[in-house]
């Protein structure tokens, strides 16, 4: 297996070396994919604005006027394409005894906030297979997106925040024992990444990750029998929120690092035209999978600013239930729980120090159903999407990071989509 490893790796490099002379054009076989995606949309309360809202988490509170209303509850609409996107699938020449393949997907993503609609790569990897295994070396979904089990909605969200979210650079080897296929994997975070509390003019989007220097270590099993899959996973992450402090007595360089773990498990039964998919996940700073939460401050030195850290605990669960072929109609149901910090939070001046995916939810749920017409390529989708967020307004417990007094923020979203295929 390590012989393998190893093999692969040293055959993604072979266009510099002698042996890859050898291999030409006629051993490559190019097919371009991709769809053309127009999304109108009517929101009732402004989100956290990924996208121009197309890619929607959840209604984001942020005070009431003088008459007691929510400031972001107005209503919005918009028509875009941004979720376009064009692929290449490449297959190639056996190398070392593997079949080797290439993958690059391009979308409109961009810059999500600023520019959402510059050309950004999605995924770009090598594949290096056997009869038994796979090593995928490059950026690609990360292993607890789940592979072809996450929901089936209308939405471009996919589920998020509810359901992981997420593309990475990354080594990952599968093995196949027969219906049971194990992996593991090693990440490094690119757009999706965990949040630094940095924010100097040296403050990158991955910074946190990139100064943690291990890579994510991920491992999943996953059972494939008779229309049943089932799936687990478990993650360690670590981050480096600090490049530096600054207390009473000056600025001094940060040590302090910050460890993470999460689980997650999974169902899919599909028979016919029925498919039902069931999804948890329980763990800490998620945020880089666009699940909420993230962590905070637990003790700080007044006199040289060092911090130590602890993570918010966030648990996830979703039911998607989907049924048709050319007419199709789905549901989808979820509900997340933020179990507060693992140690006691600091106390600066009556709030707390935090970094991540609004850790201030304490709660938040959505429901939708759509109805989808399913033409050859052309597929149009109706959708109605409710999500709900209770944000911690008051009564801070600086024991868990928790608050005793929330706010709910809902969100009554209507869409409607056509997406031409090729």
């Amino acid at each position: 297996m390590f012989k393998r490893i190893a093999g692969a790796l040293s055959a993604s490099f072979l266009l510099c070396s002698a042996s890859a002379q050898q291999v030409g054009l006629n051993d490559f076989n190019l097919k371009l994919y991709g769809f053309v995606r127009t999304d109108y949309y009517v929101d009732t309360y402004k989100g956290n604005d990924v996208a121009h809202e197309n890619f929607y988490l959840v209604p984001w509170y942020t005070g009431q006027d003088a008459n007691g209303e929510d400031l972001n509850e107005q209503t919005s609409a918009n028509l875009t394409a941004l979720a376009s996107r064009l692929g290449a699938k490449i297959q190639g020449p056996e190398l070392l005894g593997a079949q080797t393949a290439a993958v690059l997907e391009f979308d409109f993503g961009g810059i999500t906030k600023t520019e959402p609609t510059l050309f950004r790569i999605r995924h770009a990897y090598v594949a290096f297979s056997w009869d038994q295994s796979k090593l995928t070396v490059g950026q690609t979904w990360h292993p607890f997106f789940g592979g072809g089990v996450f929901p089936a909605v209308g939405a471009f969200n996919t589920g998020a925040p509810f359901q992981a979210f997420n593309r990475s650079p990354l080594v990952r080897y599968d093995y196949k024992l027969g219906k049971l296929t194990v992996g593991a994997a090693a990440i490094y975070e690119n757009q999706y990444a965990s949040k630094s509390l940095d924010s100097g003019s040296y403050s990158t989007a991955n910074q946190a990750k990139r100064n943690g220097v291990l890579p994510e270590l991920t491992l999943t099993a996953e059972y494939k029998a008779n229309g049943l899959t089932l799936g687990a996973g478990a993650e360690w992450k670590r981050i480096k929120p600090r490049m530096l402090t600054e207390g009473s007595l000056g600025t001094y360089k940060a040590d302090a690092y910050l460890n993470s773990h999460a689980v997650m498990g999974y169902v899919k039964y599909q028979h016919e035209k029925l498919s039902v998919t069931a999804k948890t996940f329980y763990g800490q700073n998620m945020t880089h999978l666009c699940i909420l939460g993230g962590y905070a401050v637990a003790t700080k030195n007044e006199s040289t600013g060092a911090e130590t850290y602890t993570n918010f605990n966030t648990s996830s669960s979703l039911l998607n239930v989907v049924y048709g072929k050319k007419w199709q109609v789905g549901m989808f149901a979820a509900y997340l729980k933020n179990l507060g910090t693992s140690d006691a939070v600091y106390d600066n001046n009556g709030a707390a120090i935090t970094a991540g995916l609004l850790p201030a939810i304490q709660e938040a749920a959505r429901a939708s159903v759509h109805v989808a017409l399913n033409v050859d390529k052309l597929r149009f989708v109706a959708e109605c999407e409710i999500t709900t967020a209770d944000y911690g307004v008051d009564g801070l417990d600086f024991a868990d990071g928790t608050y005793s007094d929330t706010h709910r923020a809902t969100n009554q979203r209507v869409s409607l989509s056509m997406v031409y295929a090729f």
